[in-house]
């Protein structure tokens, strides 16, 4: 996706292509040989893995869903290279299946790098909160 002109901004397209269920614009906010790993452990390798994986998910688990991000931080590693880490809150939207992940928080990283059209994610990972065992 050309034209994100900071590193917090992949997470907020992210976020938008997520809530509008379009996997195409999932990926395009990835490099092309990017991987990301989902709240189950699954494992995206490369946009087209990205793409696919979304669609399989937006069919699935995250049918109806939809995240807020309530923090985003981010932490310089060079000029080029950021990590953005971004709370997000996940909710099911009015009418949606009941079927699929519950509402819950999650922790998505963002390894973000500045190219010649803006910054893109090269990596991210989505890791649920959960309390600390007692």
């Amino acid at each position: 996706m050309a034209g994100l002109k900071e590193p917090r901004d992949v997470a907020l397209a992210f976020a938008e292509a997520l809530n509008a269920g379009d996997a195409e614009a999932v990926g395009a906010i990835f490099s092309e040989d990017a991987e990301f790993t989902n709240i189950l452990g699954m494992r995206m390798r490369q946009r087209a893995g990205i793409v696919a994986g979304h669609r399989w998910a937006f069919d699935g688990p995250l049918r109806g869903r939809r995240i807020t991000f309530d923090l985003l931080e981010e932490l310089r590693v060079t000029d080029d290279v950021v990590i953005v880490h971004g709370h997000s809150l996940r909710s099911r939207r009015p009418g949606a299946p009941e079927k699929g992940l519950p509402d819950g928080a999650t922790v998505l990283v963002f390894v973000t790098r500045r190219g010649a059209d803006g910054w893109e994610a090269v990596a991210a990972t989505n890791v649920a909160e959960t309390p600390p065992p007692s």
